[in-house]
């Protein structure tokens, strides 16, 4: 499986999620001393704020990596290889630990599962990789209208947003489904987000501008954006079809 395949196909155990995932929930145990001795492991609403705004940093860096390879053809994968999802430890939905895997596992200890952020869907690269593909598409379009004295009608306007909105919810969507291991629900929702790209794409070319240099870069920089959220997208249905 090619590089993109491994890093958009996770499922919870490939991000090697551990207990401190779950730390804060699963309080009743067979052990309940040892939950009650060590009961600050819970975050507080201070540390999930704090856990957002490095979500949202995460986004951005992918947004960065991405635009830097942006000439490259291979960008998607140059672009997961700067985010460090390209690591041979992570395998692919097919994939379980072989028996000399399972020997070098070792327990956390404690100190260690407290340093450790838990895991959430925002760690997910779909979640990340569609969230910041998204952002530059909304962004991209509002600066092209900024300064466009060829404004669409309404009703124009209003459809491309609905579209990138319906098509970044359902590949949301189809990342926590992912995450949870419902693996064909996921390729319904990609399906769903795929129909909506395709209404982005149609839409996007009916705009204008007054510039035609500036016009013919937006879209060249717009549509290369959601041929890759279909790449993405195609990857990851083919491997959850497996």
């Amino acid at each position: 499986m090619d590089i993109v395949g491994k890093w958009f196909c996770k499922s919870p155990n490939n991000y090697q999620r551990n207990t401190s995932d779950m730390s804060q929930y699963e309080f009743e145990s067979n052990n309940e001393g040892e939950w009650e001795e060590n009961g600050d492991v819970a975050w507080n609403e201070a540390d999930w704020q704090k856990f957002l705004r490095n979500a949202d940093k995460e986004v951005s860096k992918f947004i960065s990596a991405y635009n830097k390879v942006i000439e490259d053809p291979e960008r998607l994968d140059a672009a997961a290889a700067i985010m460090g999802w390209h690591r041979e430890d992570w395998s692919s939905l097919d994939e379980e630990l072989n028996e000399e895997e399972i020997k070098q596992l070792r327990p956390i200890e404690m100190e260690e599962l407290k340093q450790m952020d838990p895991y959430t869907i925002h760690r997910h690269p779909i979640y990340i990789s569609s969230s910041g593909l998204y952002a530059y598409l909304r962004n991209s379009w509002e600066h092209f209208m900024r300064n466009n004295s060829n404004q669409p009608a309404s009703h124009l306007a209003w459809s491309y947003c609905a579209s990138l909105a319906d098509g970044e919810r359902h590949s949301l969507l189809a990342a926590n489904c992912l995450d949870l291991g419902d693996y064909l629900l996921a390729v319904c929702h990609f399906k769903k987000a795929h129909a909506a790209l395709n209404e982005s794409l149609r839409l996007n070319r009916l705009f204008t501008h007054q510039s035609e240099k500036v016009l013919n870069k937006y879209q060249s920089e717009s549509n290369i954006r959601l041929h890759d959220l279909r790449e993405i997208w195609l990857r990851v249905m083919h491997d959850c079809r497996k």
